[in-house]
């Protein structure tokens, strides 16, 4: 990676949380109960509403794939094919944003850090996507229809296996914050406990394995809310559709702590030493496979000065976490 690259990689990996954790904090002030920020006016304010142009050139690349339509919205999806096919049935990473649930899109893979991730796995024969899901609203769009569509994104992907060249039982899924929360909410939980499309739910999807980074863990366990916006139970609402105690239900179906089990997906998941860790002793209690790596000086969004390991090492050690569930008897 150029000194340029590393620049870019950093600001992004550092800047992008920090927009999360002031876009927390005006939630904080909002003197409405539970109300979500509003839909910036201005595309590019919160810096999430990025476009396919600032995908890299070289990277092989088919975008505006509609994948689900609801309520009139089409959700797209955009692929990355390995510049060399290496399989004739590829394993798949799904990439999921982040954005505080309610901002973001399928671009923002590329000022995250994910896009090192995902040149690094098409560098070795995988497919990889990154997807878009409804946001929330904290009106007619909550948690639970983004995770919906988060499964359908990879329904989608399994019914057109042959059109994408993919493995339906070597998949991963892969995001940070709140796009770490949603995908490992799609790694561990059951389609059946969430509203998903009914034609596009005949076709799931094995998933092996999930990167994790900083992500929300449990919606209903108040021990790990202390320091975040979640302290005040009104700002559950928007993400639950209601008040914990008349949506615990629902909580628990977005809780990754409640859904590992003994044969549940690997995860890797990392964090800051500054940040609230939790799910990696879930995950030992159950016997389910996880790694865990624990950012030196980092807070949440691996901020921080002198952050150890840094960046790039990150990506490289979730990359080599994929590979090794994903290529294993690939064909």
């Amino acid at each position: 990676m150029n000194n340029y690259s590393s620049c870019k990689f950093m600001l992004a990996r550092h800047l992008i949380p920090a927009l999360v954790l002031l876009t927390c904090a005006a939630q904080a002030a909002d003197p409405t109960p539970g109300a979500l920020p509003t839909q910036p006016k201005k595309k590019k304010e919160f810096g999430w509403n990025m476009t396919i142009d600032k995908i890299p050139k070289d990277m092989k690349v088919e975008d505006n794939i509609v994948y689900k339509t609801v309520n009139g919205q089409d959700l797209k999806l955009t692929v990355f094919y390995p510049t060399v096919k290496k399989f004739d049935k590829a394993p798949l990473l799904v990439y999921i944003h982040g954005g505080g649930w309610a901002h973001g899109n399928r671009f923002v893979v590329e000022s995250s850090g994910g896009i090192d991730v995902v040149r690094e796995l098409n560098n070795a024969g995988v497919v990889c996507v990154s997807i878009e899901y409804r946001l929330v609203d904290g009106k007619a769009v909550h948690a639970m229809d983004a995770e919906a569509d988060c499964r359908d994104a990879i329904h989608f992907m399994v019914k057109n296996a042959a059109r994408f060249s993919i493995d339906p039982n070597r998949i991963a899924t892969m995001g940070g914050s709140a796009g770490g929360h949603l995908s490992l909410v799609t790694a561990l939980g059951d389609d059946k406990d969430y509203p998903c499309d009914p034609d596009l739910a005949k076709y799931p999807g094995k998933v092996l394995a999930e990167v994790a980074d900083f992500p929300l863990v449990s919606l209903v366990d108040p021990e790990l809310f202390k320091g975040s916006n979640f302290e005040r139970p009104e700002r559950l609402i928007p993400l639950l559709g209601g008040p914990l105690a008349q949506k615990r239900g629902i909580a628990e179906k977005l809780s990754p702590t409640l859904l590992v089990k003994s044969n549940s997906p690997a995860i890797f998941v990392a964090h800051g030493d500054k940040d609230v860790i939790a799910l990696a002793k879930v995950c030992k209690e159950k016997g389910s496979p996880v790694e865990l790596l624990v950012v030196k000086n980092a807070g949440h969004g691996f901020s921080g000065a002198n952050i150890d390991p840094p960046l790039p090492e990150i990506s490289r050690r979730s990359s080599a976490f994929l590979l090794k569930y994903l290529l294993p008897g690939a064909k």
